[in-house]
């Protein structure tokens, strides 16, 4: 892979060499391979680089300070800073950061899952639904369909654990709402277990969630979850 002087970075991102010493300083870029003449600069550093300033200037209030941006950027992995170095769209650069704010969020619920296939999942989701979800104002299994991923992970998170991760960042009413009564309907000659309210049903492969510790509870409360939401709609 490519790798640049110092000279190149600062022709390449209009960022003084002190700027981006600064950068190095505090561990927002990995830095060169050695001092000295010839010191070369990763790909990564190029593309983190171009990201910073528009992490700063358009999301800034998801961005406060290098200290958040550093965070951020170690969750990263390259194939997601060559994506966001690319972006010139706000709006679009924008998304895609929230975005990966919420599968870096979901990483720690489904580990096995491949961070691609989390994606592929939110990129269902409209940009207001990225938004909403991001900023607290939308609950994740409101409008996502989790059990697809409870499929295809190792293990289901407990719905204690769903519970943390709504409320992680909202300012207000993001708990996870309270249980309703809901039931398990197991058919013994079928590949499904159902889980029903008196207006959802949701049905999971019995093979997906076998061994899977508290998957049958977190199914049950996005049941409950869908349940209450129609209820509140008019």
């Amino acid at each position: 892979m490519r790798t640049y002087s110092l000279i190149e970075l600062e022709d390449s991102t209009d960022l003084s060499r002190r700027t981006i010493g600064d950068y190095v300083g505090k561990g927002l870029l990995n830095g060169p391979s050695h001092r000295g003449r010839g010191a070369r600069y990763p790909q990564r550093d190029l593309d983190a680089l171009r990201v910073i300033p528009m992490l700063r200037t358009m999301m800034k209030a998801e961005f406060p300070n290098l200290g958040a941006v550093r965070q951020f950027l170690t969750e990263l992995s390259m194939a997601d800073f060559r994506h966001l170095a690319r972006l010139s769209n706000e709006l679009t650069f924008e998304i895609e950061v929230r975005r990966l704010r919420i599968r870096n969020r979901l990483r720690t619920f489904f580990p096995a899952v491949a961070p691609e296939r989390i994606i592929d999942k939110l990129r269902t989701l409209t940009p207001e639904q990225v938004r909403g979800v991001d900023r607290g104002q939308f609950q994740i299994g409101a409008v996502l369909d989790m059990t697809l991923l409870a499929e295809e992970g190792s293990r289901a998170p407990d719905i204690d654990e769903f519970a943390a991760f709504e409320r992680h960042d909202v300012k207000g009413n993001g708990a996870y709402p309270a249980r309703s009564r809901s039931t398990l309907v197991d058919f013994e000659d079928s590949r499904w277990e159902r889980f029903s309210t008196s207006n959802v049903e949701i049905r999971v492969g019995k093979k997906a969630i076998k061994g899977c510790a508290g998957a049958s509870r977190v199914i049950e409360g996005f049941a409950n979850q869908i349940e209450e939401m129609l209820k509140g709609t008019p």
